[in-house]
């Protein structure tokens, strides 16, 4: 009766160990370092000004994927390493959807970086897919904290000075709406900045999560 027992038991061990199993392989795997709004965020109307002096608003979001972060030409070290990842990485992210995919560098130290000054800083990347921008504190403000980043800067400062800023870089769907926000590595004694690899691996899951069918 005992050996029946036991017997029974392990049988019903093992029925709920590989539904337990099964559960796990069932859940879709979660981006480690990428936020996915359960809801996508519509945009407001905003104006910028692009490398080429166009002015650039919510329109020109449509119809293509955008990977958007905000920073400054002078910035010593997030802004150059970030740049240089995403526009290293655009042609596979690029290749994992039907629409195109962009890089959009805002700066947010108009002041000194003029047009002419992110043409010059943008093409050294050498990636046709990264525009840069900016505008006024009026039009920057307002833009950013929508996509939910942030910066600050001494207004009466001169010279060469530094601006706080966002590190994380954001995801816009090709109907002009934040759907996710990938985060930097924040390692010790490192720049925060976007691990391309992690970034590599979390963009499909994060399409998944979104429901979008490539």
């Amino acid at each position: 009766m005992w050996r029946k027992l036991i017997y029974l038991l392990l049988a019903v061990a093992a029925i709920l160990a590989g539904s337990f199993s099964y559960l796990l392989w069932q859940k879709p795997a979660e981006p480690a370092m990428a936020l996915v709004y359960p809801q996508a965020r519509n945009l407001l109307e905003f104006q910028l000004i692009d490398q080429h002096g166009q002015q650039v608003g919510r329109e020109q979001l449509y119809q293509q994927w955008t990977l958007a972060f905000v920073g400054y030409t002078y910035c010593p070290d997030i802004c150059p390493l970030t740049l240089a990842k995403l526009a290293g990485v655009q042609p596979e992210l690029a290749a994992m959807v039907r629409e195109p995919l962009k890089i959009w560098f805002i700066s947010v130290d108009p002041q000194r970086d003029t047009p002419e000054q992110i043409n010059n800083y943008v093409n050294y990347f050498q990636q046709p897919a990264v525009l840069g921008l900016t505008a006024g504190h009026d039009q920057l403000f307002p833009f950013v904290r929508q996509l939910g980043l942030m910066y600050a800067l001494n207004t009466n400062a001169e010279g060469n000075y530094l601006v706080d800023h966002s590190a994380s870089v954001v995801l816009i769907n090709p109907q002009g709406q934040i759907a996710a926000m990938f985060k930097p590595d924040l390692a010790v004694g490192q720049v925060p900045v976007i691990d391309t690899e992690q970034l590599l691996a979390d963009f499909p899951l994060v399409l998944a999560q979104l429901g979008y069918q490539p």
